[in-house]
């Protein structure tokens, strides 16, 4: 099974706070102007568990997908 690691936007407050701590994984959609993850084949896992940690909307997750 596959992680596939996310960021709610819905729920996100662009507080910028996963760019920087993770800013090759994290970014802002020049188009759209919101948060999203940078597609890569693998993820510096305890990167991004410091970045899930300290969103303050809990808007990043890995999701499962098969």
């Amino acid at each position: 099974m596959k992680r596939i690691l996310i960021i709610d936007i819905g729920r996100c407050s662009d507080c910028y706070g996963c760019i920087e701590i993770a800013p090759n994984v994290f970014r802002v959609n020049e188009a759209t102007g919101r948060m999203e993850v940078v597609d890569m084949n693998t993820y510096p896992e305890d990167i991004i568990q410091e970045a899930i940690k300290n969103c303050p909307k809990d808007c990043i997750y890995w999701e499962e997908s098969d």
